[in-house]
């Protein structure tokens, strides 16, 4: 940025991030970071563009490199250990609300127990395709799909 800031006045920095508020975070540390002002943050077809204006007082710093910048290589480790965070964090949350849904299911399956609902039984077999269960059964027995048609 202080680099670019030699020359001009604004920076765009383009983010690929993928929710706003993600990248309004990234935009205020930014601006903490730089001395500079956030002048705003719009949606671009790549992503998020952050534009930062350099400030009336501006003073290039001494050190352009903060002693604290990770290396290309500990960044590329920090950014995959977050992506691997956020998919199994995801992946869990879904993992919870199937457990969620099936335990209802079960709730449901007992209260109805003594009294054979139908239309319960029908509502789950039309929530669990046949198709699904007929495929688990033939990968189990040597069949293929096409021949349980």
């Amino acid at each position: 940025m202080h680099l670019h800031w030699k020359y001009r006045e604004l920076v765009k920095i383009l983010v690929k991030a993928k929710s706003f508020a993600e990248v309004k975070r990234i935009a205020l540390s930014l601006e903490a970071e730089s001395g500079g002002i956030l002048v705003s943050v719009d949606k671009v077809s790549k992503g998020y563009a952050i534009v930062v204006f350099q400030g009336k007082n501006y003073r290039r710093p001494s050190t352009l490199r903060p002693r604290n910048l990770l290396s290309k290589r500990k960044a590329l480790a920090r950014s995959i250990e977050l992506q691997r965070h956020q998919a199994l964090s995801w992946h869990f949350a879904k993992l919870n609300r199937k457990v969620e849904q099936l335990k209802a299911e079960l709730v449901q399956m007992e209260d109805v127990k003594d009294q054979g609902d139908e239309e319960l039984y029908a509502k789950l077999d039309a929530a669990y395709s046949s198709d699904e269960e007929d495929m688990e059964w033939g990968r189990f027995h040597g069949e293929s799909p096409s021949s349980l048609s």
